[in-house]
């Protein structure tokens, strides 16, 4: 997935060292599987066989090998001409064949290796050989489809040719996170601007760390603000005692709590609220109610965080079934993203889309344009501590 990059004002800054305007580019986020650097591989059978006779071998083996034995072998070229496959394969086969070099060949995969024994490969192709021995060579070809072009290159050159359709086994289908960027990149900017602001609240107040959250509702009509949250880990909680403050009232988790108490079913607020749902700062009063009232939690709303959230409110924003997140500052403790970048940030955990979970939604990292002058990236309004639990 290209990223998409935002057109508009460049970067302006307010007196107080707040972000008016930003401006940036959204990086799609990976998933676990996407970031794995193994290459799952079988083991197969390969042969080679007269051009007029590659159809004939191919029914032969599937009425041998109905649907393969269950494995999905349509990201690989079935047959393939000598000159496209690796040279490790053609110099294997030819080094056992007495095939004359006049005969035009194809090579196929025939099976998987795992589930028929060579010697019965081998004595059923023999039967529908018109002359000569049949010779199996052994290859390797990767078990799952290739998540780009890119990757298909390389396996075709390493492996097998492999063909790329445009698909993620791995992840969401990238036209639907083209379509859903193409929605959101419009005023990404604008609400995380929001959600730094109200992280300046919370930082000026001292009742929690620079961090924020806006919940964002879309419809027909357009977009809604549902929530802004600042941190308020140490609300009427002692710094003094050790600890990371009140781990219930970190933005996140604040701003889910706030959406849900509009909701019918919700369970009306005491005075000792843990979660600190009601409002704080001044940006947190102005906020409306959502449409879909009889929704689940958060049922497809956008969250935009200032960091990446912590694995407690990662998986909060999970199961409240949020569509899409987008965060700006990545954290050693952040379990969202799945991948690590330079600075090895983050656990690698990718908790937004697992499909061992009970939702997925979509991601993206917010990266910031620089002043213009340097080509550097612009600077944070502050800095947080990057083991910071978010």
């Amino acid at each position: 997935m290209t990223s998409a990059t935002f057109h508009g004002p460049s970067n302006s800054t307010t007196s107080n060292g707040i972000v008016a305007q930003l401006a940036g580019t959204l990086i799609p986020l990976k998933t676990t599987l996407e970031t794995s650097k193994d290459v799952k591989l079988l083991n197969v059978f390969i042969t080679a066989v007269p051009l007029k006779k590659a159809s004939g071998t191919l029914s032969l083996i599937r009425q041998l090998i109905p649907r393969d034995g269950g494995y999905d072998l349509q990201h690989l070229r079935r047959f393939a001409k000598p000159d496209l496959i690796p040279s490790a394969i053609r110099n294997s086969y030819f080094a056992s064949s007495a095939e004359s070099s006049d005969t035009e060949l194809i090579f196929l995969i025939v099976a998987v290796a795992s589930i028929i024994p060579k010697d019965i490969l081998l004595d059923s192709l023999q039967k529908d050989r018109v002359e000569g021995p049949v010779v199996l060579v052994e290859g390797q070809i990767p078990f799952n489809a290739p998540t780009s072009a890119e990757q298909a290159k390389a396996w075709t050159n390493e492996y097998w040719p492999t063909v790329y359709k445009k698909s993620n086994p791995f992840g969401p289908h990238p036209a639907i996170v083209a379509r859903a960027q193409a929605e959101i990149e419009g005023n990404a900017g604008k609400w995380l601007s929001l959600a730094w602001t109200v992280a300046a609240e919370a930082k000026t107040a001292r009742t929690g760390e620079g961090v924020g959250v806006v919940i964002v509702e879309r419809s027909e009509q357009g977009e809604r603000c549902l929530a802004v949250a600042g941190d308020a880990r140490w609300d009427n909680w002692p710094r003094d005692c050790g600890g990371n403050g009140n781990v219930t009232a970190h933005a996140a988790m604040r701003a889910i709590a706030m959406v849900t108490a509009k909701l019918p079913n919700a369970i009306p607020v005491t005075e000792t609220d843990i979660f600190r749902s009601q409002p704080l700062f001044s940006l947190e009063t102005d906020v409306e109610e959502p449409v879909n009232k009889d929704g689940y939690l958060c049922h497809e709303l956008e969250i935009y965080c200032t960091h990446e959230p912590c694995v407690m409110c990662a998986m909060a924003i999970v199961h409240s079934r949020f569509g899409k997140i987008v965060f700006e500052k990545r954290m050693d403790e952040g379990g969202i993203t799945a991948d690590l970048n330079d600075k090895n940030d983050g656990l690698g955990h990718g908790l937004w889309w697992r499909r061992e979970l009970n939702w997925t939604m979509l991601g993206w990292e917010f990266r910031r344009k620089g002043d213009g002058n340097d080509g550097n990236e612009c600077r944070l309004p502050w800095d947080v501590d990057n083991g910071l639990n978010a």
